[in-house]
């Protein structure tokens, strides 16, 4: 145990404290603007800020004063007479003291006076360096001889003894605060043992279940509850702010207050805090009425389809109910619903994802379709999440978050995945395993209510003209085996294969009753077309009809997209043409014959 009693400090902190004997400068990075909670009189935990969270730390240890530089001023902790009287005496400073900013040559003064003062123990933490320059930019000619002044501080540096509180001499160390260890010169951190980085990483669950405990009870209702019922709302808020600061979930809890929401709501006040909504469409009733007509809805629209639209539902089902990823144990931290469409071309995968968004959001607009063969090359993620500090564009955002940001209850589909740069598939398992993604600003954007959709033409065997179509479990085994094969052995991932899961729902060839039935429609569609456009009553003999149908099915390799193109070329395009020589004011021809000229080019009669 430690004999100051940081046993319950957070790591970072205790790292701090032990290795003051050794360290005369830290490099501290990672989550610098969160609280931090550390044991206060009477068992409760207090939530801290960093400077107060290290003060706290460094006066057990028999430390007078913490001077803080940042470019407003300095600042002196504790705030207190004493302690400013102390600092005053040993930089030569007063009114800089607590307010009035000063520059790198006053600054390499105040940092000679911290770390070579005999008789007391003072650190001196210089925060908000990563602000200095804008990226890429070097430092200037004072700031980089503050760096050499540090640096040379750090090898001639000598631990002292003071009091009685420890018998072994302490540094009063230098403390750097950077978002990334990285924004100081290489030659300044590099190769010096004297400098000990440390990550202050975001709270881990003990953490947060310990500030939940406190926070639960005072929502609204909270002093009402049976003690059960609160540790369990506890348990779930820790549960729910994964990869939340404790900051943020101070914020969540004062977000609940100014909207009413007790600890029963305590999902809804964490929504409200990541996305701005306390509404779940996956809660309201009529979606469960509207999910158990499905399979109806969804096989009108996506024909031929039905054991890849009953998976589907499957996991929609299991969405709507919360039950994804409760084999897993806790609460499920990934997207709202995953679904791999893997299949031959134009059989209906991306039509079913638009008709899932239909189903569950009563709006096509909440969905949005990446291809994927358009991000394959280096750096194109920059296009999905925003271009980094320093790039072209940045600040913008990218066009993947800043969807989701402006619309998270939707369905996002990446057209065949296996296309994408390796780089961007880092980002699917991120998405996949956290619901989170955080984009080139720095942002974090929520995928906890959206459904992720892949498509994938893996392992589809070529169908020639004549063979016999392969469905049913033959083709279901030969697809998962070649998707298993591309994640685990081609491209090395898979540990984003395992996040897919039994979510992979494979779709058969369109067979030829199907195939009659969709070139129908799509002559019918031709129908209604003219009739909108043209104000004509179109009919298309049943000799013409037969003709289109038989060439539209004849090669069924390329699904309905084929077919779809068998007649547009057959019949829509020679329609067209017939259609612009009609003369003005005819209100109703019938398509009599369908006649093959030279070359493959079709003519149409009209009557």
């Amino acid at each position: 145990m430690s004999p100051r009693g940081l046993d319950d400090h957070p790591a970072w902190l205790r790292e701090i404290d032990a290795s003051l004997t050794v360290a005369p400068a830290y490099v501290l990075h990672g989550n610098l603007r969160d609280r931090y909670l550390v044991p206060g009189e009477g068992g409760r935990w207090t939530p801290l800020d960093l400077h107060p969270a290290l003060w706290d730390t460094l006066r057990r240890s028999g430390f007078a004063a913490v001077l803080r530089h940042t470019p407003v001023g300095l600042q002196v902790l504790p705030n207190e007479p004493e302690a400013t009287r102390l600092v005053a005496r040993v930089t030569g400073l007063n009114g800089e003291l607590n307010g009035r900013p000063i520059g790198p040559d006053q600054l390499t003064g105040v940092l000679r006076a911290v770390t070579s003062c005999r008789d007391a123990r003072l650190a001196l933490t210089i925060d908000y360096v990563s602000q200095w320059r804008p990226a890429g930019i070097p430092p200037t000619d004072a700031e980089h001889a503050f760096m050499q002044a540090a640096l040379a501080v750090v090898h001639d540096a000598r631990p002292i003894v003071v009091g009685s509180q420890r018998t072994s001499g302490l540094f009063n160390p230098l403390i750097w605060l950077v978002d990334r260890p990285a924004d100081l010169p290489p030659w300044l951190t590099g190769g010096s043992e004297g400098i000990r980085q440390i990550s202050v990483p975001q709270p881990e669950l003990g953490a947060r279940l310990r500030l939940a405990r406190g926070l639960v009870a005072s929502m609204p209702g909270g002093d009402r509850l049976p003690e059960e019922d609160l540790e369990n709302a506890a348990a779930r808020f820790a549960e729910r702010s994964v990869g939340m600061s404790l900051h943020a979930m101070i914020a969540t809890t004062q977000l609940a207050l100014d909207q009413s929401l007790g600890p029963e709501r305590i999902d809804d006040a964490v929504r409200a805090y990541r996305i701005g909504m306390t509404e779940n469409p996956w809660a309201h009733p009529e979606l469960r009425a509207r999910i158990r007509n499905g399979e109806a809805v969804l096989s009108a629209k996506v024909k031929g389809q039905r054991r890849a639209v009953r998976h589907a539902l499957d996991i929609l089902i299991r969405s709507n109910t919360g039950m994804t990823g409760a084999e897993r144990g806790g609460d499920a931290t990934g997207p709202r619903g995953i679904l791999f469409f893997a299949g031959p071309t134009g059989v209906g995968k991306t039509e079913l994802a638009k008709r899932i968004t239909h189903l569950v959001f009563g709006d096509e607009n909440a969905y949005v379709r990446f291809d994927m063969s358009e991000f394959a090359a280096d750096h194109s993620e920059a296009r999905l999440i925003g271009s980094p500090p320093g790039y072209e564009g940045h600040g913008e955002g990218g066009e993947l978050t800043n969807a989701v940001r402006q619309r998270p209850f939707c369905v996002v589909l990446f057209d065949e995945v296996e296309k994408a740069h390796p780089r961007i598939l880092d980002k699917f398992l991120q998405i996949l395993s956290d619901g989170r993604l955080t984009d080139g600003s720095g942002d974090t954007v929520h995928f906890g209510e959206a459904i992720i959709v892949f498509t994938s033409n893996l392992g589809v065997p070529e169908l020639r003209p004549g063979e016999a179509v392969p469905v049913g479990a033959e083709l279901e085994t030969a697809v998962k085996k070649a998707i298993e094969h591309e994640f685990s052995v081609t491209i090395h991932r898979p540990e984003l294969l395992g996040r897919i899961g039994d979510n992979i729902v494979v779709f058969d060839y369109i067979d030829p009753v199907t195939a009659v039935e969709l070139a129908g429609e799509f002559i019918g569609n031709v129908v209604r077309r003219a009739a909108e456009q043209h104000r004509l009553e179109l009919t298309v003999s049943d000799e013409v009809r037969r003709d289109v149908v038989e060439l539209a099915v004849a090669d069924l390799s390329k699904g309905g997209r084929g077919i779809g193109r068998v007649v547009e070329s057959t019949l829509v395009n020679p329609l067209a043409r017939a259609l612009f020589d009609l003369p003005a004011g005819t209100t109703a021809v019938t398509v009599k014959e369908l006649v093959r000229e030279e070359g493959g080019w079709f003519t149409v009669k009209l009557v």
